[in-house]
């Protein structure tokens, strides 16, 4: 009867990882609560942000490393605290940390290929949503903790609020763009969560964890080279 309850998925994720994506492919809807969840948390990180550092000042550090204009970075900076601006902002946030499970359940259904068992999206996208879920957690709660300690709220990076990567404790105005988000990238969260997403992934598809850690970090290498790139160009 437990097994068939949803949310009981986001307990056994922190004390019993490994029966519960074994589990997984006998549980109906087991991503439902951890994707919801999820996203509510990344919402309420962006909130954070918002209402201790304010959208104006985000928007400026924001711009501060972009080519546009003076006057291009007038008309957005006129926008920043708009209505519009904020609810596109928190949806933005929603849509994207949702579509990023589904982009990489598909991924790794796509590497499950290569195993001796027949993959499942459904199955892939359930153990990504709850590999998902500690960290997004975590990253909330850190956050909040460092916006309302922080005794000068203005002198925060948005883009890098949490000294648990190598990026953090450069100088960023003489470290290059690509460089920075390549260490920026080097993050001990992210490596845990790697840990984490690869154990599922070997558990769900029988495999070894040898080849979940391949497939979870080739995955990873090339999300990095994709923002060192796009850092380099704009």
């Amino acid at each position: 009867m437990i097994h068939s309850i949803p949310t009981m998925a986001i307990l056994e994720i922190f004390y019993a990882p490994g029966k519960l994506f074994a589990s997984l492919e006998n549980r109906k809807a087991a991503w439902l609560a951890p994707l919801l969840l999820g996203a509510l948390f990344l919402a309420l990180t962006t909130w954070g942000v918002l209402h201790y550092i304010g959208m104006e000042t985000v928007m400026r550090q924001q711009l501060e490393s972009t080519r546009l204009t003076p006057e291009q970075m007038q008309v957005a900076m006129n926008r920043a605290n708009s209505p519009g601006q904020v609810y596109a902002t928190y949806a933005g946030t929603v849509i994207v940390g949702i579509l990023s499970v589904l982009l990489i359940a598909g991924l790794l259904t796509v590497f499950a290929l290569m195993g001796s068992k027949q993959p499942k999206f459904g199955t892939n996208f359930s153990a990504v949503a709850l590999a998902l879920f500690p960290y997004r957690v975590v990253i909330c709660l850190m956050t909040l903790l460092v916006l309302v300690a922080s005794p000068d709220r203005t002198t925060l990076d948005v883009t890098n609020l949490l000294a648990t990567n190598v990026g953090a404790f450069m100088n960023k105005e003489t470290t290059s763009r690509s460089l920075y988000t390549l260490l920026s990238q080097l993050d001990v969260l992210s490596f845990a969560e790697i840990a984490l997403m690869s154990y599922g992934f070997s558990k769900v598809n029988r495999t070894s964890l040898g080849f979940g850690l391949f497939s979870v970090i080739s995955l990873w290498i090339i999300y990095v080279f994709i923002r060192v790139g796009l850092s380099a160009l704009f």
